[in-house]
């Protein structure tokens, strides 16, 4: 009676070897394929350092995030800050708005909503 138990208990081993394979193939596929990123209508608003002297100009702009990268981009600027950079070439404060700082160049702020004036 325990040999037929045995047998029957092994039968399903290579089903479950299957389906574990499976799933975790698809997790593979699911992780390996690049998440797409929405891009925001956003109001951006650019503080430029001159000296003693800043420049303020508020714009409409289109926000983007993917992996921790972000790119905005308008009709008159592009801007770009990289995940890997960050605490190096530019200070991010997660707030709202949402803050870029290339220290004594200019703060980018950024307000993820339609165009405010």
């Amino acid at each position: 009676m325990s040999s037929r138990i045995e047998r029957n208990a092994l039968r399903g081993a290579p089903m479950i070897c299957i389906r574990t394979s499976l799933a975790a193939a698809g997790l593979a596929i699911a992780t390996a394929i690049p998440a797409s990123a929405e891009i925001v209508a956003s109001t951006c608003r650019l503080l430029s350092y001159n000296g003693p002297i800043t420049s303020v100009k508020t714009f409409r702009c289109d926000f983007m995030q993917r992996g921790g990268n972000v790119l905005v981009n308008s009709a008159q600027h592009e801007f770009s800050f990289l995940a890997a950079e960050q605490g190096e070439t530019y200070i991010r404060i997660n707030s709202i708005p949402l803050r870029f700082t290339r220290t004594g160049a200019y703060t980018l702020e950024v307000t993820q909503s339609p165009w405010l004036r």
